[in-house]
């Protein structure tokens, strides 16, 4: 595999910064425009990208298109659909006593971005958060794993096709080109991996003040409780979760916690799924639409870990490292009933297909096993027929998901977010949550610049210019005015305003208990002046200087009664 030279990471980096200096990228119909060119690469080159999948990872044509292609694909149109809501300026209330104020939260473009992809999903996982960062206005470099040669040349030559690099770029390499990379200022970064290679990207993202995002792994556990579903619609859920893409997923069920009453007809279940997805030999599993292991080290690793486990007292039920075939990156489907807590497979993540069974008593010793694991979990799955339980468990053992009755689901579902918690990792990715994450929501305060708009100068030194008056003024101010509710109608807004600084006048002149000295008998004339201004603009807004005049001196009369 050929790797991008050092100076051609800065030409991109340094061309994208230019671009996106040049504002074309804030344009909501420019986004729309890339989002539709990864649409059209999705489209015109899925073939070549399923087959690159199944030369890295052994993935089926079907497999590769659905859990790769097509979820990107599927990302960028909801993307292009959703956009303009999703990039919408919201106007928001502000604090009455920051009255007459207009707030507002904007929706910008962070900058130039990069994604660092795993080799478990390798297109989608770059592709996805590249999605979310087009579509919030950034420009986006991709760093594809090494482990994927075959994917990485597939992008390599065919995003020059649909983009510029200025505006998406893909950067080759292993180790010394991530860490060229991460010498450079980020907007942000966005990494898929492991909990170990995530510090490494996290300390030198520290160095430059580049903002990061981190979909790391973990243990997720999975509780089949007492009062379990139908059996068998269970079991082909765990283990198709398990099984897909070789166990090789950030959320599979790593280890599955079953009441002990159940044990028996759940392993008897997942005998059954095995065999009638991938058959009942080892040879024809072997032949199968089994994915592979992404290497010859990996597969090596996974073969070890039964070893240990059975020397921790490990019982296999179905599989077995005497099945595995490490040149052919092969590795059967395992499943292991009650290894010791100190064995690998309950010390370290899997990521491969061996799924260790641990019986329980009480749903408080499940809780307990999984709260001692070290780290939170990416995902957390559940199986029972009661949402009270569900609910319970959920409360009890944090994780960066769940999933009540499935596995996985929640990943494709764009509509909530998905992220970690923890040592499983921070930030949120995919749909409008995505977009966020790549987007700077900027606070803005607008008010009107005019004498009138002063309030008597009460915010101002010397705070005692009022006496008695000021004090209870600014309390009730601060404490006592509701927020001004969002009006798109400046004339609505001013009307408003001109009511609340009657009333509260009114209130603390007549209410608050303070000696009314003649500064402060000059405040208040003065701001009964400022009042009947406030009414000539509303009443020229309504009704003309007739009304304007009126109104003034209905409001003057108000104010200097008694």
């Amino acid at each position: 595999m050929s790797s991008t030279p050092s100076e051609k990471i800065v030409e991109y980096h340094t061309l994208q910064r230019k671009f996106f200096e040049s504002t074309k990228t804030r344009s909501v119909e420019w986004r729309k425009d890339q989002l539709r060119k990864i649409v059209s690469f999705c489209t015109e080159c899925g073939t070549v990208i399923a087959d690159a999948l199944t030369k890295d990872l052994g993935k089926t044509a079907f497999e590769g298109e659905v859990t790769e292609i097509e979820v990107t694909k599927l990302e960028a149109l909801e993307a292009i659909e959703c956009l303009d809501s999703w990039s919408a300026t919201e106007y928001v209330p502000a604090p009455g006593a920051l009255m007459p104020s207009f707030c507002e939260m904007r929706k910008e473009p962070r900058g130039v971005t990069l994604v660092i992809g795993p080799f478990n999903y390798p297109f989608s996982t770059g592709f996805g958060p590249a999605v979310s960062a087009l579509a919030a206005g950034n420009t986006c470099i991709i760093k594809p794993s090494e482990m994927c040669p075959a994917t990485d040349k597939v992008l390599r030559e065919c995003i020059p096709k649909y983009f510029k690099p200025e505006v998406l770029a893909v950067v080759s390499g292993g180790i010394p080109e991530t860490t060229k990379l991460m010498e450079l200022e980020w907007d942000m970064i966005f990494f898929t991996g492991s909990e170990r290679v995530g510090k490494i990207i996290a300390g030198a993202a520290a160095k430059t003040l580049s903002p990061v995002i981190l979909e790391l792994g973990g243990k997720s556990p999975l509780i089949i409780s007492k009062e379990m579903p139908e059996l068998q619609a269970m079991a082909n859920r765990i283990i198709w979760g398990k099984t897909i893409n070789a166990g090789q997923t950030c959320v599979a069920p790593d280890y599955v916690l079953v009441q002990e009453e159940n044990i028996e007809a759940v392993l008897e279940a997942f005998k059954i799924s095995l065999e009638s997805m991938f058959g009942r030999t080892n040879e024809q599993i072997k032949n199968s639409t089994f994915s592979r292991n992404v290497s010859v080290e990996h597969t090596k690793r996974l073969l070890s870990m039964i070893d240990d486990a059975k020397s921790h007292g490990g019982k296999v039920i179905a599989g077995g490292s005497e099945y595995g075939d490490a040149e052919a990156k092969y590795f059967p489907p395992t499943i292991i009933y009650n290894p010791g807590p100190k064995s690998k497979v309950l010390t370290e993540e899997i990521f491969g297909c061996i799924l260790p069974i641990i019986p329980y008593k009480t749903n408080g010793d499940a809780i307990r096993y999984v709260n001692s694991m070290r780290g939170t979990p990416l995902a957390l799955y559940v199986f029972t027929r009661i949402r009270e339980h569900f609910d319970f468990f959920m409360d009890a053992i944090p994780s960066g998901g769940a999933v009540h009755n499935d596995v996985l689901l929640h990943f494709a579902c764009s509509t909530i977010p998905f992220g970690g918690m923890g040592t499983s990792g921070y930030g949120k990715g995919h749909g409008k949550h995505g977009f966020d994450s790549f987007t700077h929501t900027r606070g803005v305060l607008s008010k009107p610049c005019k004498e009138i708009f002063e309030f008597g100068g009460i915010r101002y030194p010397p705070y005692d210019r009022y006496g008695g008056f000021s004090g209870p003024l600014f309390k009730f101010l601060v404490a006592k005015l509701p927020n001004i509710p969002v009006m798109h109608s400046t004339a609505l807004y001013y009307g408003a305003y001109a009511l609340g600084c009657f009333g509260t006048m009114y209130f603390v002149y007549n209410f608050s208990g303070a000696e009314p000295r003649e500064d402060a008998k000059a405040s208040v004339n003065g701001l009964t002046k400022f009042i009947g201004e406030l009414f000539v603009d509303l009443g020229k807004w309504i009704g003309g200087d007739a009304l304007a005049r009126s109104m003034a001196r209905q409001a003057a009369q108000t104010c200097r009664a008694e």
